[in-house]
């Protein structure tokens, strides 16, 4: 964990696909930090009055291109799941631009507030190195089968799209070696909001323990 400097503090919240991350990330949300979500400046990224929307159809051609000149979306991710070589290139048009606009928007916002928290909810937290830039890192966990059943029904994916996407993450054991803080998210969904609770009440003092 960085030595806490003053200011508002900036805590990473990750977990797998599937892992209940965002139901954290809610609850983070609802006891009063601002919560910032990757996944929705990562969808805006893609839209085709963004700087990364003419980038991509450079990388990935306009297969990938709708009639009505959106992304894909599905397409983009059929593919790049399948290829770990065009994942990495797509990560690197989308994962800078993501990262300026959610840092620059907690700034916006919370400069002023030395007592703030933000919450960056990003599910390649550690993949894109931005845990270090972070003033705290939690990790969301949960058994892969729960995860992938989730997801199946989620995202309407058959199992072995879902299976493609874990693969791609980072594995459970080294996110867990780099985190600060671990959610266990294998017991109820009340267990997990508790779990959140007493950690949003040990992050608003300057020496967080629990």
């Amino acid at each position: 964990m960085k030595q806490d400097i003053g200011g508002y503090r900036k805590i990473g919240l990750t977990g797998g696909i599937g892992s209940g991350k965002t139901t954290a990330a809610k609850r983070f949300a609802a006891l009063g930090a601002r919560v910032y979500h990757a996944d929705e400046v990562s969808r805006r990224a893609l839209d085709p009055c963004s700087d990364c929307y003419s980038k991509v159809i450079e990388t990935f051609g306009m297969d990938v291109v709708e009639d009505d000149g959106e992304i894909d979306r599905r397409k983009l991710g059929e593919i790049v799941f399948a290829d770990e070589e065009k994942r990495r290139a797509l990560n690197g048009i989308i994962h800078p631009y993501v990262i300026k606009e959610l840092l620059t928007s907690a700034e916006r916002d919370l400069a002023k507030l030395p007592d703030g928290i933000a919450v960056f909810e990003v599910p390649l937290l550690f993949e894109t190195r931005m845990d270090e830039q972070m003033d705290a890192n939690i990790l969301v966990t949960c058994e892969d089968e729960s995860r992938i059943l989730r997801v199946m029904e989620r995202d309407q994916l058959p199992r072995e799209q879902v299976l493609a996407r874990m693969r791609a993450q980072m594995p459970e054991d080294e996110k867990r070696l780099r985190a600060d803080y671990v959610l266990d998210n294998n017991g109820t969904h009340e267990s997990l909001l508790r779990q959140v609770d007493a950690l949003y009440a040990a992050l608003k003092v300057r020496e967080p323990e629990i």
